[in-house]
């Protein structure tokens, strides 16, 4: 691929994650982790751009809130790094690693199994260490915090969908699948 068509898709997915969280987010009061848009951008990264480069834009964009108020509700990296949402981000960096790695043991274009690829590395995996991070970081049992997280998901099953949809649609466009 054309490194700097690569280059540019690495940005603009990085830009479009920084988008959605200019969506503010939405608290649960039970839980110290709000409802954000923001991972639907890393699912998107994943299917569109692939392991590589979905981890990239990833990277970038944590990058650019070393500096700047990246996250939902404005925070910067070292200040989601310091709180309870640190382990959905850690999970975001894998996610796309994650798919790739389950898009090789079951390689399909059918736009079902793509979006249980994406719903298992997307959803599963990012809140299972999500919760993880969140019981060390409250101090509380492991199970209570994982039950917390089915809180999220029917919104975060709906940001798969939407990430499928616009990723078979995109990569059909592309010929790539």
């Amino acid at each position: 691929m054309n490194s700097t068509k690569s280059l540019i898709q690495i940005a603009l997915m990085a830009t479009l994650i920084i988008i959605l969280g200019l969506m503010p987010p939405l608290p649960l009061g039970f839980i110290p982790v709000p409802i954000v848009l923001q991972n639907m951008g890393v699912m998107l990264a994943a299917v569109l751009l692939g392991a590589k480069r979905g981890t990239l834009a990833i990277l970038i964009f944590l990058i650019l809130g070393l500096f700047l108020p990246v996250f939902t509700g404005g925070s910067t990296t070292l200040v989601v790094f310091s709180g309870p949402t640190a382990g959905y981000v850690m999970g975001w960096v894998i996610m796309p690693l994650v798919l790739a790695g389950l898009r090789q043991l079951l390689p399909s274009s059918q736009p079902l199994v793509i979006f249980a690829l994406v719903w298992l590395s997307g959803v599963l995996v990012v809140d299972v260490i999500g919760a993880i991070y969140l019981a060390h970081y409250t101090h509380a049992a492991l199970l209570p915090s994982l039950l917390s997280n089915l809180v999220f998901i029917p919104g975060d099953t709906i940001k798969a969908v939407i990430a499928t949809i616009i990723g078979t649609r995109y990569r059909k466009q592309l010929g790539s699948d």
